[in-house]
């Protein structure tokens, strides 16, 4: 048990914590550089959980934190890139587990309403990669929803 600003005693250590998120932005880094060398992030990040599954003993937080930075990158590439192979799939992976479903759904949520407000504002016609991306924005919504 640590002391707290407060005086309080604390059950977590602050250290653990610090520790995670560094690993989680040191890894979310090197996969960024990979993802724009070419690399396929969805790809990478299930290597990696079944390399972390696969290997002895029960996962770490770290390693929890870190598979969990890969899906999420998996999505934002995906939300990026909805015409990848895989991008639909890496959505709905992670959509799909009830943890992170609301997460998930709102982030789409929130990337559609930002989308449709550029539509609807510009002034000459808007690019087909901007439509592609509503459209699928809107399928990727609707599978989360339906299953």
């Amino acid at each position: 048990m640590l002391p707290t600003h407060s005086g309080k005693t604390s059950e977590t250590a602050p250290g653990k914590s610090i520790l995670t998120l560094l690993i989680l932005a040191a890894a979310i880094t090197s996969l960024g550089s990979r993802a724009d060398d070419g690399g396929n992030v969805e790809e990478d990040s299930r290597v990696a959980a079944m390399e972390a599954v696969q290997g002895a003993g029960p996962l770490t937080e770290e390693q929890t934190a870190l598979a969990l930075g890969r899906r999420v990158l998996a999505v934002s590439e995906a939300i990026r890139n909805p015409a990848a192979p895989g991008a639909m799939e890496a959505i709905t992976d992670l959509g799909h587990d009830q943890r992170y479903y609301v997460m998930v759904r709102g982030w789409l949520s929130y990337q559609l309403q930002g989308d449709m407000s550029v539509l609807q504002a510009g002034r000459g016609q808007p690019g087909d990669q901007l439509r592609m991306r509503i459209e699928f924005l809107r399928e990727a919504i609707r599978a989360l929803d339906l299953e």
